[in-house]
C-alpha cells in the first residue's frame, strides 16, 4: 500500500481544503513506518489497554460520585 505524503507540510485554503506547500511524494508503508520508528509490540498494546480500562474506570466512577452528590 503506498500512502501520499507532503514534503513540507500541510496547509488549509480559504475553504478548508488542506494543501501541500512542498512536494507530494508517494510513500511505502515500509518507509512510513521508518519515518517514526518501530510498531508497537504487544507488550505496549496490553499495557496501553490497561491504561486505558483505568483512565475510563475513574471518569465513570467520578461521574457516578458526581451524580450521587447532586
Amino acid at each position: 500500500m503506498n500512502f501520499l505524503a507532503c514534503s513540507s507540510g500541510w496547509v488549509a485554503d480559504a475553504n478548508g481544503v488542506p494543501v501541500c506547500t512542498g512536494t507530494l511524494v508517494s510513500m511505502s508503508e515500509q518507509e512510513m513506518q521508518s519515518l517514526y520508528g518501530t510498531a508497537l509490540t504487544w507488550d505496549h498494546v496490553a499495557e496501553l489497554q490497561g491504561e486505558v480500562i483505568t483512565l475510563f474506570a475513574l471518569v465513570f466512577g467520578f461521574l457516578v460520585l458526581k451524580k450521587l452528590l447532586h
